[in-house]
């Protein structure tokens, strides 16, 4: 009797643990949500929810389809490009899918721009490789490749590209957080960043 009660327990445990897990991935791929990808971006990747354009530090935030960018130590929300890089390139530009787990990496900043600072894909990829990147993908950890096709497909968009813009503010300005660190304060110099005087002779 005692015997069956454990292989009853057992299995109860079992079964148990199986149901829970069965729903643990169901709510996993329930969890991923695909935006609505902008006809500048590379392809998507399933629950992206941010690009972030190192060359112009901006983020594009897909679920509210607005650009992100830091302004007067705040970050500010728009439908178009910020004014300054109004003319620049999104069918061309360097993008970088960011991971899918983050949640307003622009609060995070100093991350991206460290990891990923402007040009950086021209010293890491080779010369000829270079015109053929579209951007990198941190959920692959691999480069986003820009076919033949895809530049092809691009420079069409781009044409047809309609004149009529969303413009204006999508939403109120956030104040900017560094982890508690002041904007605009005296940077402490750390001993590496002191010049080695024995090397100067």
């Amino acid at each position: 009797m005692k015997t069956l009660r454990k292989i009853g327990i057992t299995t109860g445990i079992v079964i148990l643990l199986t149901i829970l897990s069965g729903f643990g991935k169901s709510s996993l791929q329930a969890q991923v949500v695909k935006y609505s990808n902008p006809v500048w971006a590379p392809a998507y990747f399933p629950g992206v929810r941010y690009y972030y354009i190192p060359d112009i530090e901006t983020y594009y935030d897909l679920s509210n389809q607005d650009f992100v960018y830091l302004d007067d130590g705040q970050w500010l929300f728009s439908y178009g490009l910020p004014p300054m890089y109004s003319g620049f390139d999104l069918y061309n530009a360097f993008v970088v899918a960011l991971d899918v787990d983050v949640f307003q990496p622009w609060m995070h900043h100093q991350f991206y721009v460290s990891n990923y600072p402007r040009y950086y894909y021209r010293s890491v990829y080779k010369e000829t490789e270079v015109t053929n990147i579209r951007g990198f993908n941190e959920n692959g950890e691999k480069s986003i490749s820009f076919s033949k096709e895809d530049r092809n497909k691009m420079t069409e968009l781009k044409k047809n590209a309609t004149a009529e813009k969303k413009t204006g503010t999508s939403r109120p300005a956030q104040k900017s957080k560094y982890y508690g660190a002041n904007i605009g304060q005296h940077v402490k110099v750390q001993p590496q960043m002191r010049e080695n005087r024995e090397e100067r002779h």
